[in-house]
């Protein structure tokens, strides 16, 4: 078969298409789809980049972690911040990392995690008052941390006391979209205050981890938090891995739902009939307050949830790196370039969605989402071995969150059309404003 090099769009001498992608990445991505089809050649921040459009091309490249591993260069600031946790390892060590781990998720011990969900959110909306203004994605933040924290460490440690809230929000000011051009580009002795402040909370962050596991050895008490599943592993885990992984999850475990949550409410603000028919859902199922019996009668609220996720993906495209030259059709894309597989881009291809700009939960119920449309269309939480292990927690605590907030308050927004920001995440671009109404 003879193959030929992908079409793509002409960039600059050195800077490639960097200062196309810089300008919005989701825009970018979009009109190359329109334009060049089922593989993209650009060039970014140095990269040869190759984007897939086809889902059988993304499904061949999720399922084939041999051939295609994760990104390194991607995951090298990853990597400095949290070790080689389950988010940033692979080969062999990830496969046994993944196998100590993944009891924690399965849906017996999330079950225990249902009653911390429901009762931070309840802790939240107790602080908000009828006709307020608050900032939407600092609530969702802070109440997805203190739900992972606690499922994390457990309920009685002392958390603000300890610093880990404070330390793990200067933990992530890196990755802040108006941040992330100094993270990327500083050098490393340039005194940067927010990096600074990052090294010192992940120097604090590492002395409370392994202060929390000596105390735990100590302790005498049956725990079912994940710290308790760790130490229990029959993996027989180093501390120093043990550290890795929790310091991914707190690093990682949260800000995805919060972003998810974020958006639910932005779009419900926008669409009161879609609002309305969650609360009718919310009456038939919900008696006093949510709990995980109702997460699994739940139908409309879970496609709200997937459909926010269709239309803002927080994990907006994920990327690979061939380990051998390969073809995709008629193109050949080289090892060790960057394989771009763009979320945002399937998620609303006109080619398996109708009105893909729209807003519609319905597209979930009864089926319709699987009619006529390859697996491959959506993907959130990524796919094959790699998937996201937190996916039924995410989306557990997403619907538990959710319904704990809705059948108590609307929420008004108090600004424009949202604007997005695509960096490590797809986030809004500044604060979320809005007003609380008391149903």
């Amino acid at each position: 078969m003879t193959t030929q090099s992908p079409p793509g769009p002409r960039g600059l001498p050195v800077l490639g298409n960097t200062h196309q992608w810089a300008r919005d990445p989701c825009e970018f991505r979009e009109e190359c789809a329109d334009e060049y089809g089922r593989v993209v050649n650009f060039e970014i921040i140095g990269w040869d980049a190759y984007m897939l459009t086809d889902p059988a091309d993304v499904k061949r490249v999720l399922e084939d972690t041999d051939t295609f591993p994760k990104h390194d260069s991607s995951t090298d600031k990853l990597r400095e911040i949290v070790g080689d946790g389950l988010l940033t390892s692979g080969g062999d060590r990830w496969e046994r990392q993944r196998e100590a781990i993944q009891p924690a998720f399965f849906m017996s011990h999330i079950k225990n995690y249902a009653e911390i969900m429901v009762s931070r959110t309840e802790d939240t909306i107790e602080g908000w008052r009828d006709g307020a203004t608050v900032d939407l994605r600092e609530e969702m933040m802070r109440t997805t941390l203190e739900i992972l924290v606690e499922a994390m460490f457990g309920e009685d440690i002392d958390l603000a006391a300890r610093g880990i809230y404070d330390a793990v929000e200067a933990m992530q000011e890196p990755l802040k979209p108006q941040n992330q051009p100094v993270t990327f580009l500083a050098p490393d002795w340039a005194p940067v205050p927010f990096l600074r402040r990052a090294d010192r909370a992940l120097d604090h962050l590492d002395a409370q981890v392994y202060d929390l596991l000596e105390e735990r050895r100590r302790a005498d008490t049956d725990r079912e938090d994940l710290l308790a599943m760790l130490l229990d592993s029959d993996a027989e885990m180093a501390d120093e891995q043990i550290r890795d992984e929790m310091l991914t999850f707190l690093f990682a475990g949260h800000e995805t739902t919060a972003l998810t949550l974020t958006y639910v409410w932005d779009l419900l603000s926008r669409n009161p009939e879609a609002e309305a028919r969650l609360h009718e859902e919310l009456a038939e199922v919900v008696d006093e307050r949510p709990t995980i019996e109702d997460v699994f009668e739940f139908e409309y609220a879970e496609a709200v949830v997937e459909e926010a996720m269709r239309l803002y993906p927080p994990a907006h495209e994920i990327r690979r790196e061939p380990t051998e030259d390969v073809t995709f059709g008629d193109y050949e894309v080289p090892e060790g370039s960057l394989v771009v597989l763009p979320t945002w881009v399937l998620h609303r291809d006109d080619r398996f969605w109708d009105d893909p700009e729209e807003f519609r939960p319905e597209r979930f119920l009864d089926g319709e989402a699987s009619a006529d449309r390859p697996e491959y269309a959506f993907f959130p939480f990524g796919g094959g071995p790699r998937r996201c292990i937190g996916q039924q927690f995410a989306m557990t605590e997403a619907q538990l969150v959710l319904a704990t907030m809705a059948s108590e308050w609307t929420l008004d927004r108090d600004y424009g059309d949202l604007e997005l920001s695509a960096a490590v995440t797809l986030q809004p671009k500044g604060d979320v404003p809005v007003t609380t109404r008391r149903r």
